[in-house]
């Protein structure tokens, strides 16, 4: 038995409260991971991971106006300890079932002030990470409260490498690799979650969960110690709210966010975790069964391109009737569920002119809707959140429902502000009222609300492939590979993968038709390594039709039973495994340097397997777009060896042999 299993025994029975304790400790379930909380200098906390500092001692606590906090004059009152090994079923996600098993700390506070304000901690210690959170019990003095600051940081034992988000108010931002002590310290340009740091022993991974009602969370450098060094880590900055009022408002109790901190051993014990969903509210839908993920096409803006409306390019690119048909009709051929209009579809935009309930002259939304019906193809359709907000919700997504869509893509929230996030909820609440799927980009980061709401099917929040439109040396190829161990953490993104004007980074340029960096087989494997599920492929129909790789697309799904991380290192390669019934989806990729991999497929079950796969040719360094379809026999035994070109990818689908 280790010492820190030993530890959790001998206090696991306690529950009578302490007058006074110093300290009190929780240690997951395998004891390997033990969180202490502590009084001594204030509110404080640190965790170990396998008898190894990870976080050493950091502050915790709440300010508020009017001069009271929780955390710097602080004293623990008592402590209960509970443990909890369950599950949840989770159709759209990575895992059809996830394990939810952890032991839990239950802290109650005091402030040691003329009048004591009284809170609660809870801390939960899980295998693969701790989360915290703060309670505010209903008393006298606190029927309503303004948070001013949240103290609360994370100091690791040394400065380490790091990746964090450059400060981004809807999360399009790289996550550049850094040292701790090099974090930003400006409170107006926070860096965006997660924060992911190498330790010497795995690595940890800075997030939030259950985002309801708050304000939503970024960090900055943690700040100087007593002698002015800079100290190894990062301290919370919460958004402000748009009306000045601090940062949270609220009434009677309340519970914060969930401060997540994954751990693990390997980079591959990162990618494809559940863990900002497992801690976020259980799902407020009662049938779930209209809500059906699958994939969808960009509309002709992401191409740049449509010649029936000659005069608007660029970010002004529009599609129409006749462009809008064509897609359709490609989303029939190829069995896609859905199709999106993208904006301009109504005019003026983002203008208290603006009428949802009139599309434009050159989209006949009708006639589309009708002609998409025949073809077993539903509609998705773009809305400016201001417009929405000023319309009124409900009457909007009525009129919706009414004409015929499937769900809706609400843009440029860009705010994580307590009033924001708020208006999320609203939102996929009324959204679900009409069965109606939403899509959020300009949006934040993801916080588990996709559990809590499952009609929330993807969201935005990541500098995806739309970049490659906008500026060059923002989706760069690098940014593409150190997502999966960053942003991807987190839940959903609509990254928009699948351009097939497949270019090398020399050769890219911003135009029209819009161009990516990498080699097709990259964007192929996006579409497996990037969870999403509305997956949303970007390019245009005539340069899908006869392309090689173009059938991967095929009856490819979007959420999965299983998921296995086979291979990982940070920023430099990722090779995923993912099951949807009978079949397995395998995907590679790397970053700027040429690699080979070799990939034992013991994830499979006994018997024969057919191996269709689309992987980089060793032409494909110069000339991304080339990409060889292969089909070969395989088993459980067999290790594939897997030669990725620089920026290159891999992606295959296995069946099992008749």
């Amino acid at each position: 038995m280790s010492l820190a299993a030993a530890a959790w025994l001998a206090v696991a029975g306690s529950s009578a409260p302490s007058l006074r304790a110093a300290e009190e400790s929780i240690a997951s379930p395998d004891g390997r991971i033990v969180v202490t909380v502590g009084d001594s200098a204030g509110l404080t906390y640190r965790i170990s991971m396998d008898g190894r500092p990870v976080i050493v001692d950091s502050r915790l606590g709440l300010d508020f106006a009017g001069g009271f906090s929780l955390g710097r004059d602080t004293r623990l009152t008592g402590a209960t300890r509970t443990e909890h090994d369950g599950s949840w079923d989770n159709p759209f996600g990575q895992n059809r079932t996830v394990r939810d098993h952890y032991r839990e700390l239950s802290v109650a506070l005091q402030e040691r002030a003329d009048a004591p304000a009284r809170f609660r901690l809870t801390v939960r210690a899980y295998d693969h990470g701790v989360a915290l959170r703060y309670e505010i019990p209903v008393q006298p003095g606190l029927e309503e409260y303004v948070v001013t600051s949240e103290r609360t940081e994370f100091i690791f034992a040394s400065d380490l490498a790091c990746w964090a988000g450059d400060y981004s108010d809807c999360a399009e931002c790289q996550y550049p690799e850094n040292k701790l002590t090099q974090l930003g310290a400006n409170l107006a340009r926070p860096h965006v979650l997660p924060l992911l740091v190498r330790l010497p022993h795995g690595f940890a991974a800075i997030a939030e969960s259950d985002l309801l009602d708050w304000a939503g969370m970024f960090v900055v450098a943690a700040g100087p110690d007593a002698s002015g060094a800079p100290r190894p880590g990062a301290r919370v900055a919460l958004a402000p709210r748009k009306d000045g009022r601090g940062l949270v408002v609220g009434r009677e109790r309340r519970v914060s966010p969930w401060r997540v901190i994954q751990l693990a051993r390997e980079a591959r014990d990162l990618v494809a975790s559940e863990f900002v969903a497992t801690l976020a509210t259980p799902s407020q839908l009662a049938e779930t069964s209209w809500i059906r993920p699958g994939i969808t096409a960009w509309d002709v803006w992401w191409t740049g391109r449509n010649p029936t409306q000659p005069g608007f390019t660029g970010l002004n690119s529009r599609g129409d009737t006749r462009s809008h048909r064509e897609y359709i009709e490609f989303a029939a051929e190829m069995g896609f569920s859905y199709q999106l209009i993208d904006w301009f579809w109504y005019e003026p935009m983002n203008n208290p002119k603006s009428d949802l309930t009139k599309p434009a002259a050159h989209v006949d939304l009708p006639g589309l809707i009708g002609f998409a019906r025949e073809r077993g193809v539903r509609l998705l359709l773009w809305i400016d959140c201001h417009d929405l907000e000023r319309q009124g919700v409900d009457t909007v997504f009525a009129q919706v429902a009414a004409w015929g869509f499937a769900g809706v893509k609400v843009d440029f929230m860009n705010s994580d502000s307590q009033e924001t996030v708020r208006w999320y909820a609203d939102v996929l609440a009324a959204a679900a009222r009409h069965r109606l799927l939403v899509n959020f980009h300009g949006a934040y980061k993801p916080t588990g609300l996709a559990r809590t709401w499952p009609n929330f099917i993807t969201q935005e929040g990541v500098l995806g492939n739309e970049y490659h439109k906008i500026r060059d040396g923002a989706c760069t190829t690098l940014h593409a590979i150190t997502m999966p161990f960053t942003r991807g953490l987190l839940g959903p993104m609509d990254f928009t993968p699948g351009g097939f004007l497949n270019r090398t980074a020399k050769e890219f340029k911003v135009t029209a038709p819009a161009e990516v960096v990498g080699t097709r087989a990259r964007q192929l494997a996006m579409t497996v390594v990037y969870f999403s599920p509305l997956l949303c492929l970007c390019d245009h129909p005539d340069h899908y039709r006869g392309q090689t790789g173009v059938e991967f697309f095929r009856g490819l799904p979007t959420v999965w039973d299983e998921t296995a991380v086979l291979a990982a290192d940070v920023a430099r390669h990722v090779v995923v495994a993912r099951r949807s019934g009978t079949r397995w989806y395998l995907a590679a990729m790397n970053g700027d340097e040429p690699l080979t991999l070799r990939v034992p497929l013991s994830f499979l079950g006994g018997g024969p397997w057919s191996l269709r796969a689309f992987a980089d040719t060793p032409a494909s360094a110069t000339e991304p777009e080339r990409i060889a379809e292969t089909t070969t026999s395989v088993s459980s035994g067999d290790t594939l060896e897997l030669t990725l070109a620089p920026a290159g990818g891999y992606a295959a689908v296995l069946s099992a042999a008749p």
